[in-house]
């Protein structure tokens, strides 16, 4: 096949060039413009003539195409698996701390334990620890301590209860910590 196309290439090259020397030599006149018409047929002929004269060789029927194609590459299905673990962890990590700023806080560190194989005994999301912090500086307020961590603890419920909820886990897999 890249034989073929060769020959064919240096056929037209060939006949592009006689035409053009064809031309300079001509003479002006009324003639040279029949003359022109004739090259122009001769030029299409030699681009036509191989395929006319090869059909054979562009039959499809004929093609043996594993020759040609040859698979090089394979795939790594653990290497792909623990890719689109890591890549499912930090989309997942992405959205927490999304989620965390909607509630105004900032998310400090976010450890997510989770094995997603499902061919092992239990998959699933095992743990996620966040640290935390209030985005926006209130104001300091004297009272007791006791106030404070009350506050807090409801503070931390409602965010466990926030990303219980959207992502379907218990609230016992959650632990934050709040600074």
């Amino acid at each position: 096949m890249i034989d073929f196309l060769k020959s064919w290439i240096e056929q037209i090259a060939i006949a592009i060039v006689i035409v053009s020397i064809i031309e300079l030599i001509l003479p002006s006149g009324n003639i040279k413009k029949y003359i022109k018409v004739i090259l122009g047929i001769y030029v299409v002929f030699c681009i036509i003539n191989p395929f006319i004269n090869n059909i054979n060789l562009f039959n499809i029927d004929n093609l043996e195409m594993d020759k040609y194609v040859q698979s090089t590459s394979t795939v790594n299905q653990e290497s792909m698996n623990k890719r689109i673990q890591d890549l499912y962890i930090e989309e997942l990590r992405k959205t927490i701390e999304k989620n965390l700023q909607d509630l105004g806080y900032k998310l400090n560190k976010c450890e997510i334990k989770a094995n997603l194989d499902t061919t092992v005994a239990n998959p699933g999301i095992h743990k996620i620890i966040l640290n935390v912090s209030k985005s926006n500086i209130e104001k300091v307020e004297i009272g007791t301590n006791k106030d404070k961590v009350q506050e807090n603890e409801e503070e931390l419920e409602k965010i466990k209860e926030s990303i219980s909820s959207k992502y379907e886990i218990s609230k016992d897999l959650i632990d934050i910590k709040l600074k």
